[in-house]
């Protein structure tokens, strides 16, 4: 038997997660990512505005080609922090870029804060949302994470 991991990477399926700060996407992310380390799949975490920062500075230094060549490689990539910061024009431009390069062939696991009709919100522009939203969401996992904030509750217990 193989891990959800395992399946979801070979499979080249997606997993959304949607929920408030403190909600553990991104723990869930985290386990999920290592499992598939596990199977010997290359992962790699990263948020999402520091691939957008990423991929604008390879822009800059004209190094763009072998930085989404290798983003396309990893067999599951982690983007967390979804919607936290929004992203410049070109920023959205490049990650729409290597989205869209892993379609179908590779798996990413995203965690969000934003409902997907608020994911104009980030990317700016409603036709780029619409799209990387349609390749995105394309036979994933969705799950919301709708339970209290794990931080607030630790919070709050130590205060008796």
């Amino acid at each position: 038997m193989y891990a959800l991991s395992d399946f979801q990477v070979k499979e080249a399926r997606n997993i959304i997660l949607i929920g408030k700060s403190g909600a553990g996407k991104t723990h869930l992310a985290t386990s999920i990512g290592m499992e598939a380390c596990r199977y010997g799949h290359r992962v790699r975490f990263i948020t999402g505005c520091g691939l957008a920062n990423e991929l604008t500075e390879a822009r800059e230094q004209q190094t763009l080609g072998r930085m989404i060549k290798r983003y396309a490689g990893y067999g599951l990539l982690i983007l967390d922090e979804l919607g936290y910061v929004p992203f410049s024009k070109i920023g959205a431009e490049l990650l729409f870029q290597v989205l869209t390069e892993r379609q179908e062939r590779r798996s990413i696991i995203i965690t969000t804060n934003l409902g997907f009709g608020d994911w104009t919100q980030v990317f700016g522009d409603a036709n780029l949302t619409a799209a990387l939203l349609d390749r995105v969401t394309h036979r994933a996992h969705i799950i919301q994470c709708n339970w209290d904030s794990y931080r607030l509750k630790q919070t709050l217990k130590s205060r008796g």
